[in-house]
């Protein structure tokens, strides 16, 4: 089950419009928190600073324990993960990149990444979800994280030195190519080349996943019904010696992207377009009924 925030037909409504505008990477969430460049980034700084205290980390073990019910509670029964085969012969560290729909959408990565034996997850996250309120606030702030914010001397230093911390670990770590979280949105949107950026200069694949979303019968909200998730693993890509870190980028990100295009389409057995339809919401009652092509 997925977690259905306030201000749901807002979403949808902004998801629509920017879909009709071409706009694929755009914010379409209404109540993200907004900082002053300058405020969020001293908040993140000071965030940074803790990571070693043993405050912060009896936070952070109350954070997967809470994330670990959440996935036992409502996904363990109705998720599940095909293609594992496609990492049999993958032992190191990896860049996992996936479409991007929920706030708790990692859940099934979370999975993934504990089955193939690299332990925890860790994903890169946007600077303003450190400063939501709440239990969810709560959750994103002290689970294994990196914050993302677009100051050139933090990205260049302590983002950095994170990256390069989890890597050694042999960790997964997460990246959201597409950027913006589109709630329950189906379908793959175009992608930034950050993160295939940096699997290029520190020479570690990207794996490409696609999680596909098939509504169930039960209603989760008078206007949700819930959904079932299947994270599909794809090919691994891998960076090519002979380019350089900005060429493998350009390569590797169009390699994702279409590898995401090429799943959802079998998935869901239909060419992919961005004319907006109420299907492309997963588990969305509130328009017409539209059954899912089969």
């Amino acid at each position: 089950m997925l977690l259905v925030p306030p201000g749901r037909e807002q979403a949808i409504a902004a998801i629509r419009q920017a879909a009709a505008e071409g706009r694929l990477n755009d914010k379409t969430e209404p109540f993200d928190p907004v900082w002053e460049p300058q405020k969020l980034q001293d908040n993140i700084l000071a965030y940074v600073n803790t990571l070693d205290s043993p405050l912060f980390k009896l936070k952070n073990r109350a954070a997967r324990l809470i994330v670990d019910y959440w996935v036992r509670r409502y996904s363990e029964c109705v998720n599940e993960i095909r293609g594992l085969d496609k990492l049999s012969s993958l032992k190191g560290p990896a860049f996992v990149t996936s479409n991007h729909f929920n706030p708790f959408d990692n859940g099934v990565h979370r999975t993934l990444a504990k089955t193939t034996g690299h332990g925890r997850l860790v994903a890169i996250s946007q600077g303003t979800n450190f400063v939501m309120p709440g239990l969810n606030g709560f959750v994103l702030r002290n689970i294994d994280v990196i914050p993302l914010i677009p100051e050139p001397s933090y990205m260049s230093g302590p983002f950095r030195e994170l990256m390069r911390k989890h890597l050694d670990l042999n960790h997964f770590v997460l990246i959201y190519p597409e950027q913006e979280m589109w709630f329950n949105y189906r379908k793959p949107r175009p992608e930034k080349r950050g993160a295939f950026l940096f699997a290029a200069q520190y020479n570690v694949p990207v794996i490409p996943t696609f999680v596909e979303m098939q509504d169930l019968l039960q209603l989760q909200t008078p206007r949700f019904k819930q959904v079932k998730l299947i994270l599909h693993v794809l090919e691994p890509i891998f960076p090519d010696p002979a380019k350089s870190p900005r060429e493998n980028s350009f390569a590797m990100c169009e390699a994702d992207y279409q590898a995401k295009v090429a799943c959802y389409e079998h998935c869901y057995g239909k060419a992919l377009t961005y004319d907006f339809t109420p299907w492309d919401i997963a588990g969305w009652t509130g328009d017409p009924p539209q059954s899912a092509p089969k």
